[in-house]
């Protein structure tokens, strides 16, 4: 599998990006699927935008997104240090530093900001982790990407009751857990809380976790720093940890770049009762 995504992915990352950015400017967008779902949660999200403006930043955005998902492909077939060269900052890392050398655990939420896979393996270059994630659904893709992420000590449960008391446990033993936070969870495990305005179904487990084992909580993203090269921002977590909390600091780590976020997913594809669908109107 390896093979396969170092085929697919053979330039290093600059040119790479530079090259689908110049194929993006002559490829209709409205062939992607994926592309409508990234204007309608422009249009949601930055209301105050004129339509051209938000037709922009859509661009702007799925164009990104595709970079991202060569990030991925990069990161998922090359060496830890061969990745770490792309990253030439990271802003607040005493925010981390700090609570690990407390060796008392730690809470880690991620964004989908850029490749994921490039910010759960710069954490786990910091430090072994105890995290959760959705299956793929190519079967042979599934397991290779889950025994990337669980390379030295790493240990990755599916989200799910069980992978949710895999947390807890890891907590309890003092160990880091890190999960994406900006995702639509599953019936029973979240509520309503506002996201960019607009009430979405939000994960519960991350300000549970926090509130009932008392562990520092910090915010991670990574971001397109300047030169193509890419840049780590970690904020702290306000003093009242909920749902709504953490939105909201999601909002602002999400507003300092918004077009490196994966706006292609379907946020607030349950909305409450009475309220239309987004993606079926």
């Amino acid at each position: 599998m390896k093979v396969v995504l170092f085929l697919f992915s053979p330039l290093p990352l600059k040119p790479a990006k530079a090259c689908i950015r110049f194929v993006m400017k002559v490829i209709p967008f409205t062939i992607f699927s994926s592309y409508k779902t990234t204007y309608i949660n422009i249009c949601i999200s930055f209301k105050n935008l004129s339509l051209m403006e938000k037709e922009a930043l859509a661009k702007k955005s799925f164009t990104e997104s595709i970079c991202s998902l060569y990030e991925t492909l990069y990161c998922l077939s090359r060496s830890n240090k061969k990745i770490s060269k792309n990253i030439v900052r990271v802003d607040n890392r005493y925010l981390m530093s700090d609570a690990l050398k407390k060796k008392n655990g730690l809470l880690i939420s991620g964004i989908h900001n850029r490749s994921v896979d490039i910010s759960l393996q710069w954490i786990n270059t910091q430090t072994p982790t105890v995290g959760v994630y959705k299956p793929l659904k190519n079967t042979f893709m599934n397991a290779y990407v889950k025994r990337e992420r669980e390379r030295e000590g790493n240990k990755q449960y599916t989200t799910s009751y069980k992978g949710v008391k895999e947390l807890l446990k890891g907590l309890i033993k003092n160990k880091v857990i890190v999960m994406a936070s900006d995702q639509v969870p599953q019936d029973g495990m979240g509520e309503y809380a506002k996201f960019f305005d607009r009430d979405a179904y939000t994960t519960t487990l991350i300000p549970s976790l926090a509130n009932k084992t008392s562990k520092p909580l910090i915010y991670i993203g990574l971001f397109s720093a300047p030169q193509d090269y890419l840049k780590i921002i970690i904020r702290k977590s306000p003093k009242e940890i909920s749902a709504q909390s953490m939105n909201l600091t999601m909002e602002k780590m999400i507003l300092s770049c918004p077009e490196d976020y994966s706006w292609e997913y379907k946020r607030f594809k349950r909305p409450p009762e009475g309220v239309d669908n987004p993606y079926k109107v």
